[in-house]
């Protein structure tokens, strides 16, 4: 049986961890299209540290993704052709992500703290014949355009615009929101993930649709058999690594839960109280993170009103954080190497 459907093994006689793949699988619409009718489903609480905020159902995430999609197919991209994305954690660059799988296109995800030359690297190397970015990633890719020939298209979100970039907004206003998802099979691509190396040639790898429900089974055990009522699942990972996606985005919307998105600078108590303020049951955080964020408020919930049931780590944090977690946050710590 899948266990994409239901909580943990144990939970039901005779279940098991398996996950058989199907032929034809498409993370888009696992993620979001299978959610989409229900349209009192939410998938997304944003925030940026301008204090903006907004709120977002799958319903909306879907109609908007096929917009994108039929902008992107007017600009020419085919299934297989490169798409990157260079966005913070925010409601476009998951919109973005959904647009490109259902597509049949391959995402190229991308952290906007590369330099101009790990910059180029990956674009080029990519073959990356469209680029979707804000004012920040904008201003440190047009330089580079002399370099990149196959890049022939940048869509703009926000601030960004110019000569030569066309505008999230004005583009998708005018787009259909119906859109019929390509039949992908599920060894098809889907992204392509470099590695965060900033110099020389960085590792990438090349991940199929399929790779999602590979992940589904190590994402419920971390989280003590996730989902459970009221999960809502927060991490500061970018959405441009593994951590950020498979860890984090993809697998939460595979179960049709929501998600906080936060655009801003990382510091702990800003976390606690994004924690507070939307109801954060699970969390991914590295352990850095974890580290600063008991140096800085050593008594958590003397502080805030905190209701975590689920808290996993990137790589291990040491004794003095487990027991920290244990005894002033009420949870235990579950340490994921990878």
């Amino acid at each position: 049986m899948e266990i994409g459907r239901q909580g943990c093994n144990d939970e039901v006689p005779g279940r098991t961890f398996d996950s058989p793949v199907p032929e034809h699988f498409n993370i888009a619409v696992d993620v979001c299209g299978r959610w989409a009718d229900d349209r009192s489903r939410f998938a997304m609480y944003y925030e940026d540290e301008e204090g903006f905020t907004s709120a977002h159902t799958f319903w909306d995430i879907q109609r908007a993704a096929n917009r994108l999609s039929n902008v992107l197919a007017a600009l020419g991209t085919l299934p297989g052709d490169r798409v990157a994305i260079l966005l913070p954690q925010c409601p476009e660059a998951a919109i973005a992500q959904i647009a490109i799988y259902q597509m049949g296109a391959v995402a190229v995800p991308l952290s906007q703290r590369l330099g101009p030359d790990a910059l180029a690297y990956r674009l080029g190397d990519s073959g990356t014949h469209l680029a979707i970015v804000d004012q920040t990633t904008q201003a440190r890719l047009l330089p580079l355009r002399q370099q990149l020939p196959e890049l022939r298209h940048l869509l703009g979100v926000g601030g960004a615009t110019g000569d030569g970039v066309r505008r999230w907004a004005e583009v998708l206003a005018h787009a259909s929101p119906r859109y019929s998802p390509a039949a992908t099979v599920a060894s098809d691509p889907a992204m392509i993930l470099y590695g965060n190396r900033t110099t020389g040639m960085p590792k990438c790898t090349l991940m199929a649709h399929g790779v999602l429900l590979g992940r589904i089974g190590g994402y419920v055990s971390s989280h003590d058999c996730f989902p459970q009522p009221r999960d809502l699942f927060w991490s500061p990972a970018d959405w441009a690594s593994p951590d950020g996606l498979w860890n984090g985005l993809l697998p939460t919307w595979h179960f049709g839960v929501p998600l906080l998105a936060y655009k801003g600078c990382f510091h702990a108590g800003k976390a606690f109280s994004l924690i507070e303020k939307y109801g954060v049951r699970n969390s991914f955080l590295p352990s850095t993170t974890l580290r600063s964020m008991m140096a800085a408020v050593p008594e958590p919930r003397a502080t805030y009103d905190l209701d975590v049931r689920t808290l996993v780590s990137a790589g291990p944090v040491g004794q003095a954080v487990l027991e920290w977690a244990s005894e002033k946050l009420g949870v235990s710590i579950h340490e994921m190497c990878g």
